[in-house]
């Protein structure tokens, strides 16, 4: 079942599957930072993403971190890309590319990323994005219902409002199917 984290309208997705056992984290560094790879994320008092995170000195978006990762990943089998920082994790962006399955619907992608902002602490930004074996129109009643329809971005994604900053993007994918990508700013 997708949830909405800020506003509160539910749609259809990423929640339901059982957690797999543990993480197996992997390294590499390149020039501008480095990724951890986090296989097989396990449920937990707080979220994996956002210990390793804060392990690695990014501590004013953790809090926000835990929020969007828990909300993407509980209840599904979920492993993780994280993008750190090489020099001043604290004051620097971070992000974090995910696979996402939750029991009896298509695997998702999703991508967060974090700002800390002096102003508010931290800002998140998340995406997911599945494919659909349906039509568009099919996907929009069935998975996100109560979403209101704002027209097309240009001509071909259908654009649905589903909170103050949340939106639904539906790109038909061949004549009987569909892919959503979900997208939200959490301030």
């Amino acid at each position: 079942m997708m949830r909405q984290l800020s506003t509160g309208i539910l749609c259809t997705a990423l929640v339901s599957a059982p957690v797999a056992a543990q993480t197996r984290p992997t390294d590499e560094v390149s020039e501008t930072g480095s990724v951890r790879l986090l296989r097989d994320l396990a449920a937990g008092p707080t979220n994996q993403i956002a210990t390793v995170m804060f392990a690695t000195g990014v501590r004013t978006c953790a809090t926000r971190i835990d929020q969007i990762s828990n909300f993407l990943t509980k209840g599904t089998r979920s492993s993780a890309l994280l993008f750190l920082p090489e020099r001043e994790p604290d004051n620097s962006m971070v992000s974090v590319s995910l696979e996402v399955q939750g029991e009896g619907i298509p695997r998702a992608y999703g991508s967060a990323t974090f700002s800390p902002n002096t102003a508010i602490g931290c800002s998140g930004m998340y995406e997911s994005v599945q494919y659909w074996p349906e039509s568009c129109n099919a996907v929009a009643a069935k998975h996100f219902k109560g979403a209101v329809s704002t027209g097309s971005l240009g001509g071909e994604i259908a654009m649905f409002n589903i909170g103050p900053a949340a939106r639904v993007f539906l790109m038909r994918a061949t004549g009987s199917s569909c892919v959503s990508i979900k997208k939200e700013i959490i301030k």
